[in-house]
C-alpha cells in the first residue's frame, strides 16, 4: 500500500506543472487574374486618292479625260466630297461579366459590333467599365477600299490582393530575388488562312504591330495598397481607373511602349520582355497591355497602287500571348 502511494503522488506532481497555448492567425489568399478586356478600331482620312488605269496600270487624272479620248481611269474615294473609308471597317466582339478565376463559364454572353471611327479609335466600351468585361471572341472586318486600317486588343491584368510592399517596407536585401519580383512577356503572330491569289494579307497589308502597357504598382500614387479595403472585387479596379486613365494608357506607375515591328508570318513576334518590379516589393496592383496594329502599306508612296485592298477575300488569325508572371531572377 505504501509503495501504491507514493506512485500516485508522483505522477499528480507532474501534472501540476503543464502548461498549455491557444493561438490563432489569419490566411490571406489572392491570386492573379488576366483576360482580354476591350478592343477598337479606326481608319483614318488618306492624304490623296489614287487614280490608275486598269489596263496600263499606270496612274491617271481624271479631268483629262473627254467624250472623245478613251479613257479607263478607276480612283478611289468620292471624286468631290472625299472620301469616307471608315465606314466600311468594323469590329465584332462577345463579352461577358468578369468571372472569378475557374468558377463557372461567361453567361449572358452579349454581341457587339462597332464600325471604325476615322480619328479616335471607337471601342467596344466607354468610360472605364471595360475592366468588369472579358471579350470571348473577337473579328476585325475591314472593307475599306484602302489598307490602312489602325485596330487594338486590350488585355487587363489584375495583381493579387496581397500587402506586399506594406509587409517588405523598409526592408533592403542584397538578394533580389528576397522579393516578390513580377516580369512581362508579350509576343503575337499572325498566321494567314486564305490568301488572294496566292498572296497574304500580312504582306498585302504590311501589317505590323506595337504594344504600350501601363501598370499601377503598390507603394506608388494615390492607392498604395494591394485593395481599398472594400469586399466588392470589382471597387479596386474602378480605383485605380480614377486614379490612373488605363483607358487611354496615359498616366500610370509604370510603363513600357515598343515601336512598330513587323510581322514574319508563322513565327513568334517577341515584343516585351522586361520588370515590371525588380529587387523592391513595388508589385502591380492593375495592368492593362494593348496590341495596336497597322497596315502600314498606307504608307508606301512609292507604290500608290499596292494600297488598294485587294478583292478576293484574304484572312488571317492573330495570336497574342500576354505574360505577367514571377520567375527567378
Amino acid at each position: 500500500m505504501k509503495i501504491f502511494f507514493a506512485v500516485a503522488l508522483s505522477i499528480w506532481t507532474i501534472s501540476a506543472m503543464a502548461v498549455s497555448l491557444e493561438f490563432s492567425f489569419d490566411v490571406n489568399s489572392s491570386g492573379t487574374s488576366i483576360y482580354p478586356c476591350d478592343a477598337g478600331i479606326r481608319h483614318t482620312r488618306h492624304s490623296e486618292r489614287v487614280c490608275y488605269d486598269r489596263v496600263t496600270q499606270s496612274s491617271c487624272t481624271p479631268a483629262l479625260c473627254t467624250n472623245l479620248e478613251q479613257c479607263n481611269c478607276v480612283c478611289t474615294g468620292g471624286a468631290t466630297s472625299g472620301d469616307a473609308e471608315y465606314r466600311q471597317d468594323f469590329l465584332q466582339a462577345k463579352y461577358a461579366a468578369w468571372t472569378e478565376n475557374g468558377s463557372y463559364a461567361p453567361s449572358s454572353v452579349t454581341n457587339a459590333t462597332v464600325s471604325a471611327l476615322e480619328s479616335n479609335f471607337a471601342r467596344i466600351f466607354t468610360n472605364k467599365n471595360e475592366w468588369d468585361k472579358q471579350i470571348t471572341s473577337l473579328s476585325f472586318n475591314l472593307g475599306s477600299e484602302r489598307y490602312g486600317t489602325d485596330f487594338y486588343l486590350d488585355v487587363c491584368y489584375r495583381g493579387p490582393q496581397i500587402e506586399y510592399f506594406q509587409a517588405f517596407q523598409g526592408q533592403t536585401s542584397t538578394d533580389s530575388n528576397y522579393f516578390p519580383n513580377f516580369a512581362i512577356k508579350l509576343q503575337a503572330t499572325v498566321t494567314d488562312l486564305v490568301t488572294a491569289n496566292g498572296l497574304q494579307y500580312s504582306q498585302l497589308a504590311d501589317l505590323k504591330v506595337k504594344t504600350d502597357v501601363v501598370c499601377d504598382v503598390q507603394g506608388l500614387g494615390n492607392y498604395v495598397y494591394a485593395h481599398s479595403g472594400n469586399s466588392s472585387t470589382t471597387s479596386p479596379v474602378y480605383d485605380d481607373a480614377q486614379a490612373h486613365d488605363l483607358v487611354q494608357l496615359t498616366g500610370g506607375d509604370k510603363n513600357f511602349s515598343t515601336s512598330y515591328a513587323a510581322f514574319n508570318a508563322g513565327s513568334n513576334l517577341y515584343l516585351l520582355n522586361d520588370w515590371i518590379n525588380l529587387g523592391n516589393a513595388r508589385t502591380p496592383r492593375f495592368c492593362k497591355v494593348r496590341y495596336t496594329f497597322i497596315e502600314n502599306v498606307r504608307n508606301n508612296t512609292a507604290n500608290p497602287l499596292a494600297q488598294i485592298r485587294k478583292w478576293k477575300n484574304h484572312k488571317a488569325r492573330i495570336c497574342t500571348y500576354s505574360e505577367i508572371s514571377e520567375p527567378i531572377n
